[in-house]
């Protein structure tokens, strides 16, 4: 089980975040606001204009290209310039012609893997020739969404934030000084919102080489990911992180998109700078050939209304992705949000709704969802326990698109129930080795007819788990198991994968 050592929450630092949680809501808002509404002064000309000769600001010496698809290079220069590329892992050499606004673009056939070191050569006549440096070939994934993917390796105070800022991974300490993994590269995008597609990046950005001086800098659930991928493949991995802390779905997705869907457009759209981050943090890599699509985002929409607009709204902005990419439907693992402590009474299941949503995009082919709801930190937003959760993107990545049969990557979903007298057998899928940690009766209820909610005592047996039906119950309707705001899971199968939360209804 792999969340047997828990954090223990300080009690007064318990009664500090409750007391202050509802007040914290507002003015992290206004400071998220705040920030977010800065780009917006300096939301210009896209700066891929024309110079003597030059690269796509996207490729870098260091970088990570994705095998097994061909390799664009692409950039600016005069209008005619005949562009040559060569790269040393191929005999050949490719060239284009620049068009009348001058842009060119090169295809490399694909490649094998390849970690030793090459070089890709750029030139024009007269021109100074432009040399990318240690490039390797392996397999490269974006990781997008708000902040827990933004959230790096290394702790970063924030004393300005009621949240504290980033507490660092566990252990982060000693996982930061052994992380000597010369094959990952990662590469951080700066926040950039824009009104219009950026055909380039409007800043200079850097791969980076996994290592103990750099690594505290990475995208925590990106690094677990990649060092996950590259011990199982021994392939070079490169992580493109383009996230922002505060973001909604809406800023990620493209005008198209939004506005082709009718609910899309009314609810979304003019919101939340809709579309921006899509066409500055999305757009521009468009070129790029990629292996597919991590996600972690949720906390800014929880509040959508119906919440189910956010499973339409994530499924566009995915349709929008593979479109954009045109590599066909790329893969697209997501984390479904953790516990969080966000107050009781009428809102006491908006987040198991929520989850609810994320989990029915699954609807839409190639996609999988790392469950989180055992992450024991219901007080934090940002949680610490990335690694498990990377851990189960990577087996959803090494099942599905690996095809790795013995990477198991889903822990148990509900299928069905039956009732026999006052003893109520649920059935599930995936529920060889069901275990539990702990007790289990503060995480089952069952409603009769008049859709009222009783704690059931649960006991597993087998596969199967079955439930004492309370007396006040004659018939039960509807089953429910953690759908709440914050209840922690503690049911695993075998495969130390947690159970989904679920309810039978749709009260």
């Amino acid at each position: 089980m792999l969340f047997t050592n828990l954090i223990a929450i300080d009690n007064m630092k318990r009664i500090l975040i409750l007391c202050l949680f509802s007040f914290s809501i507002i003015v992290q808002s206004c400071r998220k606001e705040q920030i977010l509404q800065e780009p917006q002064k300096t939301n210009g000309a896209d700066n891929s204009v024309a110079q003597s000769f030059s690269v796509n600001n996207v490729l870098q010496s260091n970088m990570v290209i994705q095998r097994g698809k061909p390799f664009r290079v692409w950039g600016k220069s005069a209008a005619n310039d005949v562009v040559t590329v060569k790269a040393s892992w191929n005999a050949g050499t490719y060239s284009a012609t620049t068009d009348a606004d001058g842009n060119w673009i090169v295809s490399i056939p694909s490649s094998a893997a390849n970690k030793n070191p090459q070089t890709i050569t750029c030139s024009v006549t007269g021109q100074t020739t432009i040399t990318l440096n240690n490039i390797l070939i392996g397999d490269v994934w974006v990781c997008s969404g708000q902040s827990n993917m933004v959230m790096p390796m290394d702790r970063v105070d924030n004393p300005d934030s009621v949240f504290g800022g980033f507490y660092g991974v566990q252990n982060y300490q000693a996982e930061i000084a052994a992380a000597n993994f010369p094959e990952i590269r990662v590469m951080t995008m700066n926040a950039d919102f824009k009104s219009n597609p950026l055909q380039s990046l409007s800043y200079k950005t850097n791969w980076i080489t996994c290592s103990p001086t750099t690594a505290g800098k990475f995208s925590a659930l990106g690094y677990y990911f990649a060092k996950k991928i590259d011990s199982v493949l021994h392939v070079p991995v490169g992580i493109i992180v383009s996230a922002v802390g505060a973001t909604s779905c809406e800023a990620w997705t493209s005008k198209e998109a939004i506005q082709g869907d009718a609910v899309l457009n009314s609810y979304y759209y003019g919101k939340n700078f809709s579309c921006q981050l899509y066409n500055g943090m999305i757009y521009p890599l468009r070129n790029l050939s990629v292996k597919g699509f991590l996600w972690d985002q949720g906390e800014n929409n929880r509040g959508d209304d119906p919440v189910s607009n956010y499973t339409l709204l994530n499924i566009a902005m995915l349709k929008n992705w593979r479109t954009t990419f045109n590599q066909g439907d790329l893969p697209f693992y997501f984390v479904q949000m953790t516990p969080l402590f966000a107050g009781e009474g009428g809102r006491a299941f908006d987040y198991a709704l929520f989850r609810e949503a994320q989990a029915n995009v699954r609807s839409l082919v190639n996609t999988g969802m790392a469950v989180g709801i055992d992450v024991p930190e219901t007080f934090v937003i940002h949680y610490t326990y990335k690694q498990p959760v990377a851990d189960r993107l990577a087996r959803l990545a090494l099942h599905y698109t690996y095809n790795i049969a013995a990477a198991k990557a889903n822990g148990p979903s509900y299928t069905s129930f039956s009732q026999n007298g006052n003893i109520v057998t649920i059935t599930f899928d995936n529920a060889a080795g069901l275990y539990s940690n702990g007790s289990l009766e503060q995480f089952f209820y069952v409603a009769g007819a008049d859709q009222k909610f009783w704690k059931a005592t649960a006991v597993i047996s087998g596969t199967t788990i079955t439930l004492t039906v309370p007396t006040k119950v004659t018939q039960v309707f509807a089953v429910r198991y953690l759908f709440t705001n914050h209840a922690v899971g503690n049911i695993y199968n075998g495969d130390g994968l947690p159970m989904e939360p679920f309810r039978t209804d749709n009260y």
